[in-house]
């Protein structure tokens, strides 16, 4: 009987449990595939997710689900961690995976009205998609779902009254970032358009996770002076051992009455863009453009709060205006040197603005610069310290330095990932978004995301519901 999970009619017809196409693929890995230290930074329920949808094919069916299913299990057979389960090291805090080829899941889905309808006659937008895209995902429960039990890699086919698909993909974040999830998918699609091609595709090999041995094969000496070293962008928290907060979305507080968030898309054109960065760049100085965008954002949303606050004194209190931003160490530590790396290459970077500047326009080279200096923390050597340092320390007391909060902002730059060019199955994908979701609807959780024309950049924000009303991204202001 068909699972009815969407008031614009969506309905789960079928599920379809893949594996490797080579079930050597996974017994080579052996009971046990262990991640890398960065990888264990994550919280273990937080995904990665983002919807595809492509129009119909006016001459036969677009990416039938059959096809798709050979595709994703031979992609399987470079990919074969992702067949598996989640499971935690006792002994350390960290995540690995064991029932390796258990598999994933593609559920086949029909939605009841057409791309068309959606989008009203206009380009279809997230906002326009059944549940902000949510209802395109497969379902997750994150709360009465064992973490032994839950797949790590699923994907919901959406086909959509006029023939058109939706593709909605989910991997648990411990097992990659936003880069290593784009990769996944460049891979899919390769493997998927090959199908047709009697000559085979070949798939870039992948990296292992970088130093997930390394607790093992380094010396006792060494280990201790790993722990020695005192990691710039974090600390350990001695008392209370609590699961990991992800580098991009923190644990939750704890609050009396949970505020109700909701997502909005914010546009900024190429014109917008560089208006902001002539705004925000210093007399003497350099900042780049997610610099000065950033800043923007970090700036108008304290405004916008600091009003709606203000006005409002049952909401509480506005807290500090931390900033956090990921930093992707691919380069630092040269992890594609010997081939593609698909799993966590992240560190969390953030710091605190002070309300004077925050609240004077004028003073956005000086966000802009903060903000420049924010995301450039590591000196030589640093990238492998730190990562040795959590190879090191129990895993779950570690903590970075960004509190959250009513004040709290976190900006991930997605908008130089191959999102649309890599996502071709048989036509460029109309849109390509990250979904709002319960997990992602986090109060002042942003992705700059580039958009299909290229002109520009989306921003997909979470905020508060009553602090959209103040919100003005406008950039003509402050000049």
């Amino acid at each position: 009987m068909p699972e009815v999970i969407s008031p614009d009619g969506v309905q789960i017809v079928q599920r379809h449990n893949i594996t490797s196409s080579k079930p050597e693929s996974c017994s080579d890995l052996g009971p046990i595939f262990r991640l890398g230290p960065l990888d264990q930074l994550v919280l273990t329920f937080i995904p990665v997710a983002v919807v595809y949808i492509y129009t119909a094919s006016p001459t036969s069916t677009s990416i039938p689900i059959d096809k798709l299913c050979r595709a994703t299990s031979l992609v399987l057979d470079t990919y074969p961690h992702l067949t598996g389960r989640v499971g935690i090291n006792e002994d350390h805090g960290g995540a690995h995976i064991h029932s390796l080829g258990t598999g994933c899941e593609i559920l086949e889905a029909t939605c009841d009205k057409s791309i068309e309808d959606l989008g009203k006659g206009k380009v279809v937008g997230l906002m326009d998609l059944p549940g902000k895209g949510e209802d395109l995902m497969a379902p997750y429960d994150f709360k009465n779902v064992k973490m032994e039990d839950q797949v790590v890699f699923t994907i919901q086919h959406t086909r959509f009254a006029c023939g058109g698909v939706a593709l909605g993909i989910r991997i648990l974040h411990c097992l990659n970032d936003g880069a290593g999830f784009f990769h996944l998918v460049r891979h899919l699609t390769s493997i998927y358009r090959s199908l047709d091609n009697p000559e085979a595709v070949t798939i870039q090999a992948l990296a292992p996770p970088y130093l997930s041995n390394y607790e093992n094969e380094a010396s006792e000496e060494e280990k201790d002076r790993d722990r020695s070293y005192e990691p710039v962008l974090y600390h350990l928290e001695p008392d209370t051992a609590v699961e990991l907060a992800a580098p991009d979305i923190p644990a939750p507080a704890s609050v009396q009455e949970k505020p109700k968030i909701t997502g909005q898309v914010l546009h900024f054109s190429n014109s917008d863009l560089d208006t902001l960065k002539q705004l925000a760049t210093p007399k003497e100085g350099y900042v780049t453009t997610f610099d000065a965008l950033t800043a923007h954002l970090q700036q108008r949303i304290y405004q916008a709060r600091l009003r709606t606050y203000g006005s409002n004194p049952s909401l509480g209190t506005l807290g500090e205006a931390d900033l956090l931003c990921p930093i992707d160490l691919r380069s630092y530590l040269n992890l594609e040197k010997d081939g593609l790396y698909p799993y966590n290459a992240v560190l969390t970077t953030s710091a605190t603005f002070s309300p004077e500047i925050l609240t004077d326009n004028t003073k956005l080279p000086e966000i802009a610069s903060k903000v420049h200096t924010m995301v450039r923390p590591l000196g030589e050597g640093d990238a492998e310290a730190t990562v040795k340092w959590i190879s090191t320390v129990d895993r779950s007391k570690i903590r970075h330095g960004y509190r959250g909060g009513t004040g709290g902002v976190m900006v991930s730059q997605w908008n130089k990932m191959d999102m649309y060019d890599g996502g071709v199955f048989e036509t460029r994908p109309v849109l390509v978004a990250p979904p709002f979701t319960p997990i992602s609807l986090h109060d002042g959780l942003g992705y700059t995301i580039q958009t299909e024309s290229g002109n520009g950049i989306d921003v997909y924000l979470a905020l508060r519901e009553e602090v959209w009303a103040e919100l003005d991204v406008g950039v003509s202001q402050g000049k």
